[in-house]
């Protein structure tokens, strides 16, 4: 610190007094600029006055016209998760949440249905904090009942979100990269209690910190969806396994809870109860089983498993989704694409009747969808006529033969219930 005169005229020191003030007399002419500069912004009681407050900001108040003009939500799992929410899936060990939460993430990434629920299709960043060794196993056996999803990608490398407690831990900003590398539309933390290694899950300061680090994945287009245990019954939340462990802060901030629950009387089928929905109903249960997937033999020649999660008839879900997953496993590669490409366009197009007695679908040109497959690399350079633009304008940019095929694969996924067309549009069932 530099050395201050005027500060000095008053430091003990063992002059006389009249030294003493001879000191402060030179001091104060010395720094009669700075002292007078002091003085005037003094008060007249001899306080400092306060800087005036910064004017309040203007608030934009709407109207309920406003607000009824106000986009749609989107949607990540329809009526269920929205772009920027916070979900959690809890529930007691061996309920089966980190079976089911792999099956939701790979439905997503497919965009195929999911307990009933239409999902938007987007690429899905699985953080298998946990266990990456039976992640790997379960998503083997995930692409072996319901087929491959590029999509879908997997960590398995230990993480730390906690890091020292106070400071931005340094795996949030590598889990930010590689969600924004993908273009993710869900990251899913499996569990909290592995990404998060030595939080005081009891403690509302702590708990608060956690919740902020999941709400820095979330974006205006990503959603998180974080797996957890449940409270034990006679905990001092008092909820009895009703809520997410821990202190009520997770539970009060998520946008959605989801609580799995198994059978007590061991193998039978699983429930997903619905708590807090921000995005619709919480009144209609799902519903699963889990089952072992054949993976192949061991060094003993003992037959490998991994769990599944399939479908049940409960309430709101429905086992004719899971055979509907299994049958879109089983396209021909050419029509799994076109129903991927189908859907992603579908996603952003308003209800309308291509027949006008139909009921309401989300149905797009074809002329929108072929210019999809074209960039796509649907058609093959023998079908594709050079110099023909993809606009809809004028002649087709395909071959006939071309043609034919885009026809053939549209009545496949019709006649399969994925699909239905006209001569001038598509839509997906």
């Amino acid at each position: 610190m530099e050395h201050d005169p005027i500060l000095a005229a008053f430091a003990p020191d063992p002059l006389s007094e009249t030294d003493g003030a001879a000191a402060f007399n030179r001091a104060m002419d010395a720094n009669r600029p700075a002292v007078a500069r002091i003085l005037q912004e003094m008060g007249p009681e001899g306080t400092f006055a306060r800087a005036p407050a910064p004017a309040p900001r203007n608030l934009r108040l709407l109207t309920l016209a406003e607000c009824s003009g106000a986009p749609l939500r989107g949607y990540i799992v329809k009526g269920l998760i929205a772009p920027g929410d916070l979900a959690v899936m809890f529930g007691p060990p061996g309920s089966g949440k980190s079976v089911v939460a792999p099956y939701l993430a790979h439905a997503i990434a497919c965009g195929a249905r999911a307990f009933g629920r239409r999902t938007r299709r987007g690429p899905v960043l699985y953080v298998a904090a946990e266990d990456g060794a039976g992640m790997q196993q379960r998503a083997a056996a995930l692409r072996a009942v319901y087929g491959d999803a590029d999509n879908l990608r997997i960590l398995v490398e230990p993480i730390d979100l906690q890091g020292d407690g106070a400071t931005e831990p340094g795996d949030l900003a590598a889990i930010l990269a590689a969600a924004d590398r993908i273009g993710a539309v869900l990251i899913v933390i499996d569990t909290m209690a592995r990404a998060f290694p030595g939080l005081d899950e009891n403690d509302g300061r702590s708990m608060s910190r956690a919740v902020h680090i999941l709400r820095a994945l979330c974006s205006r287009t990503r959603a998180v969806l974080v797996v957890h245990h449940g409270a034990k019954a006679g905990s001092s939340n008092g909820t009895g396994g009703a809520t997410p462990r821990g202190h009520s802060v997770l539970n009060g901030d998520a946008d959605v809870t989801l609580r799995v629950e198994a059978p007590e009387d061991g193998p039978g089928a699983r429930t997903i109860h619905l708590g807090k929905n921000r995005n619709g109903v919480a009144l209609a249960d799902m519903a699963f089983t889990i089952r072992g997937e054949p993976l192949g033999v061991d060094e003993d020649g003992d037959e490998v498993t991994a769990p599944v999660a399939e479908e049940i008839e409960h309430g709101g879900g429905s086992a004719a989704d899971a055979a509907r997953r299994k049958a879109e496993a089983r396209l021909r590669d050419d029509a799994a694409l076109l129903l991927r490409e189908l859907r992603d366009l579908a996603a952003d197009a308003p209800p309308s009747r291509p027949q006008h007695d139909m009921p309401m679908v989300a149905a797009v040109e074809r002329s929108q969808l072929r210019a999809r497959l074209l960039r796509a690399g649907w058609f093959t350079e023998d079908e594709v006529r050079a110099g023909v633009p993809s606009d809809g304008n004028g002649p087709l940019p395909i071959t006939r033969p071309a043609q034919r095929r885009e026809a053939k694969a549209l009545d496949a996924l019709k006649r399969k219930g994925f699909a239905g067309f006209t001569s001038a549009q598509a839509w997906p069932t």
